[in-house]
């Protein structure tokens, strides 16, 4: 056992803790993989067992007394322990009351026992403070007031009040029944989330996160922007398979960051690139931020429809990323990588072996397997190659030390835990609003809002749902904000003609732009940790270049072309002039493209981007006039540049 000091107190450093963090951590996912192979569980034994371990995890890993900012005493940090211990005991208590009965529990439905009304109230307290440890006070603070709001409804005006509802409904609701703690955001937690990042996180400690940067280094080493063009190649890669776009920007950020700053760019913008393209992946299929499941589960959609309509906007997304990086290096006179730098071509192919997983994992769901019986055989692939393949061993037999606490797939366990532990108790957090939802009936007074907002202009109604959607997630996680939104907002979208997944994939675009949306923009404050740089001029960056995010949802909705519904001649089109608008949008943004341009030049660019991504041929052409008059120094420089450059001779 080792010590530090906090404040006056030396402090134990528990080694036995820390041990039993990765116990824990082992217990949590072999216990959801052999659930998932096996199905022999009711609801509250597996939801039960899976949130219980969970908790316990989350009080060890984020013991009280280091989530206050001040200096303890030695009293207060016995106090601080005690707590923890409290939380444990109660996490293991009532939950583990509902594990073991079960049975009866499901036999009771509808009734409440007097013992279980302060079980109950326990269960829901553990949770959010498990929740405001791990992400902060917003979800909690919310989901408090939605549960005052079971007893003070009926001092609502209007279409808000309701008749009021006894404590005894409120524990059937919440605790004995699976329309509170035990709703669907757990059971997606449990039954895909979890098994993704497990998968994530596999590929990433074998060494797949390191062939994704390389690869990206052979790509795009050599171009002009290299080093911040393979930022976004490598993140956009990695967050394809990403729950986290925290998570992403710190890992990939690593090694991208530090690159971009020795070639030159500027910190800030180089935390920017960074968090702008990690933000970005969670729009990719095939995982889509953990996301997709949740959008399957609600709208009963199934996985190759969501992720082929969700495919060309994300796309989309990351070509005005790119081009906007490839302006600000041109504008910047950035070279690409210095040879020394590039990683031999024939190491970066033999290491591709690292894509065999992923690509088996995609042709699963694309062939109609079950989501998760799907990642368990991608899970099985992976470590077969790592198995076979020498260099990508997950245990390494050449480590001096053969605990298993101190091997590869211990840590990638570990790490899972790390990743997902805090969405699990977000997701249940969300779990008691919706509960309240359910009683209350608040949700159709939320949707009646909307629908009267549309009444005006679905445009007005869009912005709203926008700023919504923008103001939660910038309090929570996407996948949090998500599901708060899909059942709070998303019906009332759908009531005033918005076809459901359209909808959807609106509300989750604005809910994840919320990480690269200053104030707050979470993401690209990770990534400045990194760079170093001052965080609300990384976000802006960040922000800026994210900014085709902002248009395509309202593109999507009133053009669903881009959606990839409708002929395919419509399609192309409306592909071929949303990429020209982003495009020009880039340049706006910049204020570069092949040389400097004006205020009314920019203006004028910005204007043919709106123009031209709108869903009318006669606007666009418009917009294709504003475009030509913008663009028209720019296209006469580069050719009088071209002119002017001396041709090569036979004789050189």
């Amino acid at each position: 056992m080792s010590t530090s000091v906090e404040g006056e107190v030396a402090v134990p450093i528990d080694d036995d803790t820390t041990r039993l963090q990765k116990l824990l951590a082992v217990l949590i996912a072999a216990f959801t993989v052999y659930v998932a192979l096996t199905l022999e569980f009711s609801t509250f034994q597996r939801l039960g067992t899976f949130l219980m371990l969970t908790l316990v995890y989350l009080f060890l890993r984020f013991p009280l007394r280091e989530t206050i900012e001040r200096e303890l005493s030695d009293r207060q940090i016995r106090l601080c322990n005690w707590f923890d211990i409290a939380m444990i005991v109660g996490s293991t208590v009532t939950y583990g009351y509902l594990i073991l009965n079960s049975a009866q529990i499901i036999e009771q439905a509808g009734r409440v026992q007097t013992f279980e009304i302060p079980l109950g109230f326990l269960a829901m307290f553990v949770v959010l403070e498990a929740t405001r440890r791990t992400i902060g006070w917003t979800i909690p603070m919310f989901a408090t007031g939605f549960l005052v709001y079971v007893y003070l409804g009926p001092a609502f005006p209007g279409i808000f009040s309701h008749p009021g509802y006894s404590t005894n409904q409120l524990i059937v609701q919440m605790y004995v029944s699976t329309r509170g703690l035990f709703s669907f955001p757990l059971a997606v937690m449990f039954d895909y989330v979890f098994l993704f990042v497990l998968f994530g996180a596999l590929l990433e400690v074998s060494g797949g996160g390191k062939m994704f940067l390389d690869l990206a280094k052979v790509l795009f080493g050599k171009v002009t922007g290299g080093p911040a063009k393979l930022s976004v190649f490598a993140s956009g890669s990695m967050g394809m398979i990403s729950g986290s776009a925290v998570a992403n920007a710190l890992t990939t950020g690593a090694f991208t960051i530090p690159t971009m700053k020795d070639q030159g760019y500027d910190r800030d913008f180089a935390a920017g690139v960074e968090s702008a393209a990690s933000t970005g992946g969670q729009l990719l299929p095939p995982v889509m931020g953990a996301a997709v499941f949740i959008m399957m589960d609600i709208t009963g959609i199934d996985y190759v429809t969501i992720i082929t309509r969700a495919l060309i906007p994300g796309i989309l997304m990351f070509l005005c990323i790119y081009m906007v990086v490839h302006f600000q290096s041109v504008k910047s006179g950035q070279v690409g990588l210095p040879d020394e730098a590039i990683p031999d071509r024939r190491s970066v192919l033999k290491r591709l072996y690292y894509f065999i997983p992923v690509v088996i994992l995609v042709y699963l769901l694309y062939d109609g397997i079950s989501v998760r019986r799907s990642v368990i055989y991608g899970i099985g692939v992976l470590l077969i190659v790592t198995t076979l393949v020498y260099d990508a061993r997950l245990y390494d037999p050449r480590r001096e030390s053969h605990e298993l606490a101190s091997n590869p797939f211990v840590d990638a366990i570990e790490l899972t835990a790390k990743r997902a532990a805090p969405i699990v108790v977000a997701a249940t957090c969300i779990g008691i609003i919706l509960g309240v939802i359910g009683m209350t009936g608040i949700g159709l007074a939320i949707s009646s809002v909307v629908m009267d907002l549309a009444s005006i202009h679905l445009m007005v109604a869009l912005v709203v749902v926008m700023l919504l959607s923008i103001m939660f997630g910038m309090a929570t996680d996407t996948v949090t904000v998500y599901i708060l939104l899909a059942v709070l907002v998303a019906p009332g979208l759908v009531d005033i003609g918005v076809p459901e997944l359209t909808a959807h994939l609106f509300i989750f675009y604005f809910g994840l732009m919320a990480m690269v949306t200053p104030p707050v923009c979470i993401a690209a404050y990770a990534a400045s940790t990194i760079a170093e740089s001052d965080p609300l001029r990384s976000g802006f960056w960040a922000w800026k270049l994210s900014l085709a995010a902002f248009l395509l949802p309202f593109a999507f909705v009133f053009d669903e072309n881009l959606l990839m519904i409708g002929s395919a001649d419509a399609i192309a089109l409306s592909i071929l002039t949303t990429i020209v608008a982003l495009t020009a949008l880039a340049g706006a943004i910049v204020g570069h493209a092949y040389t400097g341009l004006s205020r009314i030049e920019r203006a004028t660019l910005l204007g043919a981007s709106v123009l031209l991504i709108a869903p009318n041929l006669t606007i666009n052409a418009v917009g294709l006039g504003l475009l030509v008059i913008g663009g028209f120094r720019q296209f006469r420089s580069m050719v009088t540049e071209r002119r002017l450059t001396p041709q090569p001779t036979e004789a050189d």
